[in-house]
């Protein structure tokens, strides 16, 4: 990986230092270029003539494709969504819930776990049970924890693979099995690793899952996609219906149900310009490969995490468990609001980051595209406020 010669490619990094990628990616130079194309085109040959309606379809085909190689998915198991939050949603307003159904989820979730959850709660009586984590658990504790949170009314368990607030990867393929051993089924909301880690729906068994195209993989927002397993397709029923949720032809006497594919859940048009940037973003990232990007994040947290620990009144937050983490480190400074922490980093260093609240802190998001020496400048940015 040539990191100076991909970093050439991202014109916002000769600007600032970069760091809040886990809230939204910047975009290369031919990510953008893309989106330009398609948008110049729609402009001066029409998005309904002919040649752009069917170039459109072919971006469209496309884009499901890089979706399901992102997550190493069959393309039948896979819908491009807006974002990983309409992905959860169409997961969770499409099962049949009944009053007492359980959801375990945990403390640290983002509120696009949360809250649906409790939106499930007042509309079907679902009741979450909350396994309170802390982000320097083991992976013995953090597998005990949840085990001691099914009940027979267990349903599903619903969290994010890498935690937003802290950089906490959970040992998600252990979790599958728990709940598979349990009757129950699994969804992981991926907001943190789709471009960051290595995904495998084909080989980790998992149920749903669901990623966004702007942050890891960057894109632009208004792209993402959802898994669902194969068999599972028919369980879920589009609360959003289009056109596609019956087999065509659609007449007056031929209204069949698309119980077995995933078009059922397209809601209506999307727009080829934001789906030709994921393709291109998808490509971007495929070059590079996703290994060679994860053990890169890795290592740069890891400098990171160690330079934090050595400052006087800095705690890391993150977990020290190297299985257990990701390019995201979550840091508090003593007397320091988090708020006023980001605030200063951009003032007077062009460091961008951001906090999160619960718990309360710094987050630094660490790509590829990171240096070691703005490592090092965030590192000694941090032990001046400190």
């Amino acid at each position: 990986m040539d990191v100076m010669q991909l970093r050439a490619e991202i014109p916002v990094l000769s600007r600032m230092t970069y760091m809040n990628t886990g809230w939204s990616g910047p975009p290369p130079r031919s990510v953008a270029e893309a989106l330009k194309t398609r948008v110049d085109l729609e402009m001066e040959e029409g998005a309904a003539s002919p040649a752009v309606q069917e170039s459109g379809r072919e971006i469209r085909g496309n884009a499901r494709v890089a979706a399901a190689g992102l997550l190493n998915a069959s393309i039948d198991e896979v819908l491009v969504t807006r974002n990983t939050t309409e992905g959860l949603n169409i997961v969770l307003s499409g099962l049949d819930w009944k009053p007492g159904d359980e959801i375990i989820t945990c403390n640290l979730e983002h509120g696009s776990v949360i809250v649906p959850i409790v939106m499930l709660g007042e509309r079907y009586g679902v009741k979450p049970r909350v396994v309170t984590l802390d982000p320097h658990d083991s992976r013995e504790t953090i597998l005990q924890k949840f085990e001691e949170a099914f009940t027979p009314s267990t349903r599903m368990v619903f969290v994010s693979h890498i935690e937003y607030s802290t950089g906490m990867r959970l040992p998600a393929e252990d979790l599958c099995r728990m709940a598979h051993a349990h009757g129950a089924l699994i969804m992981l909301d991926g907001a943190q690793t789709g471009g960051h880690i290595q995904l495998d729906m084909a080989g980790q068994g998992f149920d749903f899952y669901s990623i966004p195209g702007q942050k890891w993989v960057l894109g632009y927002e208004g792209v993402g996609a959802l898994y669902i397993k194969r068999e599972l397709i028919p369980e879920v029923h589009p609360a959003h219906t289009g056109g596609r949720a019956l087999v065509p032809p659609v007449t007056p006497d031929h209204l069949e149900p698309n119980i077995n594919s995933m078009d059922k859940f397209v809601g209506g048009s999307s727009s080829a310009p934001l789906q030709a940037a994921f393709l291109e973003a998808s490509r971007f990232i495929g070059e590079i490969g996703v290994e060679n990007i994860e053990t890169r994040n890795l290592g740069l947290a890891e400098g990171l995490k160690a330079q934090l620990r050595q400052i006087p009144g800095v705690s890391v937050l993150s977990p020290e468990d190297t299985e257990l983490s990701a390019g995201l480190v979550s840091f508090a400074v003593a007397g320091w609001e988090p708020k006023s922490v980001v605030e200063n980093l951009w003032n007077n260093h062009r460091i961008v980051v951001r906090q999160v609240p619960h718990p309360a802190a710094v987050r630094a998001s660490l790509h590829f595209f990171n240096t070691e020496d703005e490592v090092n400048q965030l590192a000694e940015a941090v032990k001046a406020l400190a």
